[in-house]
């Protein structure tokens, strides 16, 4: 029996088919393909990712302030509950916090809410963000030159997870 080219390489296709829809089963969508690959992706990157570290903030002191000026002047200072010094002191275009016996300087987020005295709602830095939320609703001793209100303060990591929560409040002055 005698087989012509073309009816060898149409069953060499139909092979192929077969081969690429896994025996029988219908092919794999390119929807669901991607959807897969989303979720191989996001397994690799969860099994590479430390675990959050708490972070332990210090007050600032006054000889850490003596030491850069940039913390002086117009702007606001967060006190944690029962504290003497501040946690963070925040002016426009920069903020400070302590940890691990270092003042480390972060810079404002223009791309979040403008707060009192030029402040701004987030500072970022290398290795961590802050945030603080200021009750403003509930201001004492309100006056153009100085007020305090109650504030939560917020660090998060360079994965967006908390790494320090405290409440307290908040004195801005210029």
């Amino acid at each position: 029996m005698r087989v012509g080219l073309h009816a060898v390489g149409s069953l060499a296709l139909a092979i192929a088919g077969a081969a690429l829809t896994g025996c029988g089963e219908e092919p794999v969508s390119s929807e669901a393909q991607d959807r897969a690959d989303a979720e191989a992706v996001a397994a690799v990157l969860a099994q590479q990712t430390p675990p959050p570290v708490e972070l332990a903030l210090q007050p600032i002191t006054y000889d850490d302030i003596v030491e850069n000026s940039a913390m002086e002047g117009a702007g606001c200072s967060f006190f944690p509950g029962g504290e003497e010094d501040p946690f963070a002191i925040l002016a426009n275009g920069v903020g400070f916090v302590k940890y691990e016996g270092s003042v480390q300087r972060l810079a404002a987020d223009a791309g979040t809410s403008e707060g009192p005295f030029g402040t701004r709602e987030q500072y970022d830095g290398r290795e961590y963000s802050l945030s603080v939320k200021i009750d403003e609703a509930r201001k004492e001793g309100e006056s153009d030159k100085s007020w305090a209100a109650p504030a939560t303060l917020m660090m998060a990591d360079g994965y967006d997870r908390e790494v320090a929560m405290s409440e307290g409040r908040v004195a801005c002055g210029g």
